[in-house]
């Protein structure tokens, strides 16, 4: 499936999720006459017609997505999971309702929370997977003008494509649209489209890697064959400026993070103020420290002293992002040694 169908396919489901509950909300609540409900009948096939396609559209996606997740070669990443167990949480929801509906009756009651449990999976799973989507559709030739377009052939043109490769063709509109098709139809199979455009590298670099990838046997799916290797190449070669920018934002973030993680490692307790104010320092870990860890998680650590606790400061900064200044570590520190003393 390509990028442009799965993002109107997604986009359509989401919409169609959301309705479909908006509309049961409002039929369920016109009265009964006998065992019938007197909601307006138009209004009844409509909903019934909204929940067929939204069904038909989660069984198209399911239909794509069980193989790859079958032939995953490595571990998937969190987000991916969390998809995943997204997906298979709306099945689980749709044949319950579908039982209810034809053959128990009588756990009719359940309907609506079970609309309610449809309508949370299906935003969860489309807020995971547009936004890649979105940025694979978006990162197209149509973005590239006549000197970028200049630098992909010039890249290209390094490359040691089997003979013939009409180069010219590849840097096109419609090569590159080619390589983004081929790319999300058959290179998704295997991999997280997040895996794929994390890291920017050199047009030989990609080549390689396609390459390498191509050779791979897989169970399920087709293939990428020898001429579609140099156009995954080229719109891969296409989207490495985006990619390279963001990942000088993430460089930049990380130096930050070492800078700080540095001052932090020569704290020690004279550095803290000399008229220590426990309460202030409490306050300081409770805003800092307590928004990812709560106190038996510090208990469970056990005591340290200042140094030790230093590092784990530092190792906070540093590994996870910890939004932590000097001044405040050197609160932490003081106050962490004091409650939590080495014994």
């Amino acid at each position: 499936m390509g990028t442009t169908l799965s993002m109107i396919l997604g986009l359509v489901f989401v919409l169609l999720g959301v309705t479909a509950v908006l509309l049961q909300a409002w039929l369920w609540g016109f009265p009964m006459d006998g065992d019938r409900s007197t909601a307006p009948r138009r209004w009844v096939l409509v909903h019934r017609l909204v929940g067929l396609s939204y069904a038909s559209i989660y069984a198209l996606m399911m239909y794509h997505m069980l193989p790859r997740l079958w032939i995953y070669q490595v571990e998937l990443p969190a987000r991916s999971v969390i998809h995943a167990v997204a997906a298979i949480n709306i099945g689980i929801l749709l044949l319950t309702k579908l039982a209810i509906i034809r053959l128990f009756p009588h756990f009719g009651g359940a309907l609506p929370k079970l609309g309610l449990g449809l309508l949370i999976n299906t935003v969860l799973l489309g807020a995971l997977s547009l936004p890649y989507a979105l940025r694979a559709h978006t990162l197209t030739s149509t973005e590239l003008g006549p000197e970028k377009l200049a630098r992909v052939h010039a890249v290209l043109s390094e490359i040691p494509f089997p003979e013939g490769t009409d180069v010219d063709a590849l840097a096109a509109k419609r090569g590159l649209e080619r390589g983004r098709e081929i790319l999300t139809h058959k290179c998704t199979i295997c991999h997280d489209m997040r895996t794929i455009l994390a890291k920017p590298r050199t047009g030989r670099a990609w080549y390689g890697v396609v390459q390498r990838m191509a050779e791979k046997p897989i169970v399920m799916g087709e293939p990428i064959g020898e001429d579609e290797l140099a156009p995954v190449t080229a719109y891969l070669v296409a989207i490495t400026p985006d990619l390279q920018q963001s990942a000088k934002i993430k460089v930049k973030e990380q130096a930050a993070r070492r800078e700080r993680a540095a001052e932090i490692a020569d704290l020690s307790v004279a550095e803290a103020p000399a008229a220590f104010d426990a309460a202030k320092a409490k306050e300081v870990f409770a805003s800092r420290c307590s928004q990812c860890h709560d106190t038996v998680e510090v208990e469970a650590h056990g005591g340290d002293d200042e140094a030790g606790w230093t590092a784990i400061v530092r190792r906070m900064v540093e590994d996870e992002g910890a939004e932590v200044e000097e001044a405040d570590a050197a609160m932490i520190v003081r106050y962490l040694a004091e409650t939590y003393p080495k014994k």
